[in-house]
């Protein structure tokens, strides 16, 4: 074999072609697949694009700060129900526990927030704590981070 054949077939060489078909390879699936929704579930592996979308959805849009949250307490946030209210805002947090927030259903991680009374509870959700903005980053009016905890408490088996 002569030195230039030698260089081609190296080591290093052929893992870099094996990286680049690979990569090739799945690109050509999601690329060239009949339905791409079906193969982004499979990559991603974590629920429907409907699952998806709701779970990166904005807490808040610039509309909503632009208006002050004129409307958080009335018009259409006002007619949301419970569910819908912490679909909105608390749903991402509070289902995963991400960055440390009390789970939706943990009985014993809300009993312990719930010590000194609802009151204390709202006013901390309220001014924020931890990682989660004040007000969980909603425009939600106290009322309905009120009525929000109650829900969440309710689901808890509190």
């Amino acid at each position: 074999m002569s030195s230039a054949q030698h260089d081609t077939f190296s080591p290093k060489n052929l893992t870099v072609l094996g990286g680049l078909l690979l990569v090739a390879l799945i690109l050509g699936e999601v690329v060239f697949s009949r339905n791409n929704n079906d193969v982004v579930v499979k990559i991603v592996g974590v629920g429907t694009i409907e699952d998806i979308a709701m779970r990166i959805k904005p807490v808040i849009s610039i509309d909503s700060i632009l208006a002050g949250g004129a409307d958080a307490g009335s018009g259409e946030m006002a007619q949301k129900s419970p569910q819908e209210l912490y679909q909105g805002a608390c749903l991402a947090c509070h289902t995963s526990g991400v960055a440390g927030a009390p789970k939706v259903g943990d009985s014993a991680a809300w009993q312990g927030r719930l010590g000194d009374g609802i009151d204390a509870l709202v006013t901390s959700a309220i001014k924020g704590k931890g990682a989660m903005p004040p007000k969980g980053g909603s425009a939600y009016s106290d009322d309905q981070l009120r009525i929000v905890i109650e829900y969440i408490l309710a689901e808890s088996g509190l």
